[in-house]
Parts: C-alpha cells; structure tokens; sequence
C-alpha cells in the first residue's frame, strides 16, 4: 500500500523516520530510500514536518521520497538543468559547466577572489622599507586562476 503522510520523529542510527498517517489514525517507522549505500553513500533524512511517499508493506516500510508542498516549496534557486542542495543556510548549486557553495552571509567564489587580490596586491615588510608588488610570473599566474575560478563558480 502506497500512502503519504508526515515525518515526525528522526531515526538517524537506523536511516528511518517515523511517519504519522493521519488519515489513517496511525504512525509508522520507515526505513529511508536512499540514493546509493556503500563505498559511495549518500546519507539524507527528509525533515522533520516534511511529506512523505511510504510504501508500507506488512513490517517492511520504506519511506521512498519527500514531497515539495505549500509548507515547503520547491527552492526559488532550484532548476530542471542542475543540482540543488540546502542544509540550513548553506546552499550548494551545480549547473552545467558552474558551481556555487555559499550561506548566510558568504559565497566561496567571494572569498576566494578575496585571497588572490590580496595575493596579488601583497607586499612585505624589509629592513629597506615596503617591498615592491609581486613579480610578473605571481601576477600572470594569479590572472589566470581568476579567470579559471570564473569559470568553474558563479
């Protein structure tokens, strides 16, 4: 029997949740379908509150997807051509030839054209005063991971 009902409780040591069937006046622990297990796991609960596809099956319940709703919408952020992951404020994007991990109040593709400015503008403190910009090389080579970093992040 397929049925739809809410997860309440988490069971992380098992990979389950409990689910509540309120049209059904029940609840049940169901094991969480999981992408791929192994060597190559990938391990995610839906959440608390969210909705979820079960197929229960006398003892073998088997909590098979989550269900975007009015209460949890699709991610304004999300697309058809990409991935798109959030855990709690940190969000992760792969499109098609870019990537984008960012949270609250930082993005990785910011931070690191912050550390290759300051590469690039660094000087050093000598015995004859401040020393001069980097050479040439540092500042091709400091260009060019920019323009490598562009393509890769948005």
């Amino acid at each position: 029997m397929i049925e739809i009902g809410t997860v309440t409780q988490h069971h992380a040591d098992r990979g389950a949740v409990s689910v509540d069937f309120e049209h059904l006046g029940t609840s049940a622990e169901c094991a969480v379908l999981q992408p791929t297990t192994g060597e190559h796991a990938c391990f995610v609960l839906p959440s608390v509150g969210t909705q979820v596809v079960c197929w229960l099956e006398s003892g073998k319940n088997i909590a098979l997807g989550a269900l975007f709703s009015d209460n949890e919408p699709v991610p304004s952020e999300a697309t058809a051509e990409g991935y798109y992951r959030q855990v709690g404020e940190m969000t992760l994007r792969i499109s098609e030839n870019k990537a984008s991990l960012k949270n609250g109040s930082n993005d990785l593709k910011t931070l690191l054209n912050d550390i290759l400015t300051a590469i690039q503008n660094l000087t050093v403190s000598t015995p004859m005063g401040p020393s001069g910009t980097p050479l040439p090389p540092t500042v091709q080579a400091v260009k060019k991971a920019v323009q490598d970093l562009n393509q890769l992040l948005e």
